[in-house]
C-alpha cells in the first residue's frame, strides 16, 4: 500500500478506506456523494503526495460506473492514476475494489486553475514526468457535451434544492462531490436503480450559498435507459448537468 510515508513519487496511489455509518443509505448502500468524496480524497492524496499541495484543481467533468456500491463496514483498496492529459487539464480514472472485484470506476476531467482568477492554466513543467507511466490518452477534452436544461416542462419534473453553508468548500462553491444527493433524489423520484447505475455529470457554473426563498432548482425528464437532470440557479443558470444510465 502506497502512504503519504514513503519517499518519492508514485505514478498510481494505492491505499484503503472503510465505508461508515454517515457514507451510506437506510439499506446499508454507499451513498453516491459518499462515493464521490471517497474520489476526490484519493485524488487530493495522490496530488499531495507528488508534490503538488499548492495546485488547485476544479472538477470539469465525472463519471462514475457503480456496478456494485460498497457496503457499510467494508473495506475498499483504492486506486488512483493519471490515465490522459491536455493542455490545461488531466483525466483520472480511480476504481474502489471490495474483496477483490471492483465495485466503481471513475473516471474525472480536473481542470488546472490559477488560484486567484480561476482561469484555466498550464500543467506543472514535470507533471507528465511524474504520471507518464500511467498516461494513454493525450488528446483528453473538457468540451461540455449535455445539453442545457430545458425551459419549461411538467411541475413534477422539477423540485426545489436547497444549498447549505456546509455544502461549500474552500473555492466558496457547492463542493462536487454534494450535487450527487440532487442525483440520488432523482433516482427516489423515478423508481431507477441505485445499482448498477453509470452516471456522468458536467459542471457549467459554480453554485453558492443562497437563501431558503431562492434555492436552487433540480430539472429530471426521462429518457429510454435512464433519465437527465440539471441542477439550475435561482437566476436560471445551469450550474450542472447529470446523464442517468
Amino acid at each position: 500500500m502506497t502512504s503519504a510515508d514513503d519517499t518519492g513519487t508514485v505514478a498510481v496511489w494505492s491505499d484503503t478506506r472503510r465505508v461508515r455509518l454517515g457514507d451510506v443509505d437506510p439499506e446499508g448502500r454507499a451513498w453516491l456523494d459518499a462515493i464521490a468524496g471517497f474520489v476526490q480524497d484519493a485524488a487530493a492524496d495522490h496530488s499531495d503526495h507528488n508534490g503538488y499541495s499548492g495546485t488547485t484543481w476544479v472538477v470539469r467533468r465525472l463519471e462514475l460506473r457503480c456496478d456494485r456500491l460498497p457496503r457499510d463496514r467494508e473495506t475498499m483498496a483504492v486506486s488512483t492514476w493519471c490515465s490522459g492529459v491536455g493542455p490545461r487539464w488531466a483525466e483520472r480514472t480511480t476504481t474502489l475494489t471490495v474483496d477483490g472485484v471492483v465495485c466503481v470506476t471513475a473516471v474525472a476531467v480536473w481542470v488546472n486553475v490559477d488560484p486567484t482568477t480561476g482561469a484555466p492554466t498550464a500543467l506543472p513543467a514535470n507533471f507528465t514526468d511524474v504520471y507518464g507511466a500511467t498516461i494513454t490518452n493525450t488528446k483528453v477534452r473538457v468540451r461540455l457535451e449535455h445539453g442545457e436544461a430545458p425551459e419549461s416542462g411538467p411541475q413534477d419534473d422539477r423540485f426545489a434544492w436547497q444549498v447549505r453553508r456546509s455544502d461549500l468548500d474552500l473555492m466558496g462553491h457547492v463542493n462536487n462531490a454534494r450535487y450527487w444527493s440532487a442525483v440520488e433524489e432523482v433516482l427516489a423520484v423515478r423508481v431507477l436503480p441505485r445499482e448498477p447505475v453509470t452516471a456522468t455529470i458536467e459542471f457549467r457554473a459554480g453554485l453558492t450559498h443562497a437563501p431558503a426563498t431562492a434555492p436552487a432548482t433540480v430539472v429530471h425528464t426521462a429518457r429510454e435507459d435512464g433519465a437527465d437532470v440539471w441542477v439550475v440557479d435561482e437566476r436560471g443558470t445551469t450550474a450542472a448537468s447529470i446523464r442517468i444510465t
